[in-house]
């Protein structure tokens, strides 16, 4: 049997690397050679994986289309304008929403909660009305942040497996300030430079130095 090492090892075989059972509470950082266009510099965060797949959201693909533009309800009302990210490829008919925690909305029995300060549910109709007419998206900082995304990233059993072991993705603990970062075009390269050392270079550069 083959000894497995350190996920964050960049002198170790992807095959070789030794990865948590599951991916809750991580973000994927696309390698730099997945050249998908659906996950092209792309972070992913994993809201769910266990033994019958994996469900994720991008998280830095922002969309040219606003909030009031995707549903004619919210034209005009004050997340109106909020931009639509394109949470993945599958199922793009449907919206989600991820944030730090909203104050006094409606409560969802299905919200979930991969990392502290990070809270994923189903964009509801009484969740879209409730910001529609209390939220305002463009207020200071210290607001709790919110995005919203259509469409996810989905993995059947053994197949988020298969593709880290093929040297697809790299992993990174949740973080905040990667899930919500202000520059979705400066995104990758963040996430990627909060690994440090080696990882660094690559966000830098935009390639992978050979390790020969």
């Amino acid at each position: 049997m083959a000894a497995f090492h350190d996920p964050d090892d960049p002198l170790v075989a992807p095959s070789e690397r030794e990865y948590p059972d599951s991916l809750e509470g991580y973000v994927l950082i696309s390698e730099t050679d997945l050249i998908d266009p659906n996950f092209y510099r792309t972070v992913v965060i994993i809201i769910q994986h266990n033994s019958d797949g994996a469900f994720g959201l991008v998280v830095n693909r922002q969309s040219e289309t606003s909030l009031g533009e995707a549903i004619d309800d919210l034209h005009g009302s004050i997340i109106g304008d909020a931009s639509v990210f394109v949470g993945g490829p599958v199922q793009q008919e449907y919206l989600f929403i991820l944030h730090g925690g909203i104050p006094g909305a409606p409560e969802n029995e299905h919200a979930l909660r991969p990392a502290p300060g990070v809270v994923f549910e189903p964009a509801s109709p009484e969740l879209l009305s409730w910001l529609a007419e209390s939220w305002d998206v463009s207020a200071p900082a210290d607001h709790p942040a919110i995005h919203f995304y259509a469409g996810y990233c989905g993995w059947g059993p053994g197949q988020l497996e298969y593709e880290l072991r093929e040297g697809s993705w790299l992993l990174q603990q949740i973080r905040t300030d990667i899930v919500f970062h202000p520059d979705p075009e400066t995104a990758w390269k963040h996430a990627l430079g909060q690994k440090g050392g080696f990882y660094q270079i690559v966000a830098e550069t935009g390639f992978k130095p050979s390790m020969n």
